[in-house]
């Protein structure tokens, strides 16, 4: 049960932190990307050249 819950507490930073990082790119235009990793999962926040802010969340494999 502890292992649930320690996997679960870690996907909600991992959620958490994408969300922070999103508002920061809100907040400072010059970050044009950030990314963020959860075992086997990467979410990636870009910018395009109109400075609009993309998500892709993929599977990454070994």
């Amino acid at each position: 049960m502890k292992k649930r819950q320690k996997k679960k507490q870690a996907y909600k930073n991992y959620i958490q932190a994408i969300f922070e990082g999103y508002e920061t790119m809100l907040e400072n235009p010059d970050v044009q990307e950030l990314v963020f990793t959860y075992l086997k999962e990467e979410t990636r926040l870009t910018r395009d050249e109109q400075k609009q802010i993309h998500f892709l969340t993929r599977d990454v494999t070994a």
